[in-house]
């Protein structure tokens, strides 16, 4: 792995273009060696879930939408807050997200596992230095 790289990418939204200008978007910057996406919050903690029994690879950072179907992105939280310890300290997540609701962004930096709010769309600039700053923790 590179050192302006990260082993996996997850991408956790309902909406196809979204993801797919996404994931161009993290190939085209070489960012990541893999990008896995998962359509809602509860498909996401279920990929968290086999991750931790090693059926795949966890993935370093998540880019987490907030209004999704059968599980939000607050929700998937709600949900994250209770696995161990060990497996949340594993991922970064990020809130991705149309939302320019004051509510939305105060709960989201109110959440100790959110590491940032990012709206959409995703800018090449904000996933380098996000990329950047997810290596640096994991070396910490």
């Amino acid at each position: 792995m590179q050192e302006n790289r990260v082993a996996k990418i997850l991408l956790v939204d309902d909406d196809r273009v979204t993801n797919l200008l996404n994931e161009r978007l993290i190939s085209k910057a070489e960012v990541a060696d893999r990008i896995e996406v998962e359509t809602d919050g509860a498909a996401a903690l279920e990929h968290l879930q086999r991750a931790h029994r090693s059926e795949i690879a966890p993935p370093d950072l998540i880019f987490l939408d907030i209004n999704m179907p059968r599980m939000s992105g607050f929700e998937f939280l709600e949900a994250y807050r209770e696995l161990p310890e060990m497996q949340r300290n594993r991922h970064m997540i990020v809130m991705l997200s149309t939302s320019e609701l004051q509510r939305d962004f105060a709960r989201a930096e109110a959440d100790p596992n959110v590491y940032r709010f990012v709206p959409k769309p995703l800018q090449k600039e904000q996933l380098e230095a996000l990329v950047s700053e997810c290596r640096a923790r994991r070396s910490e």
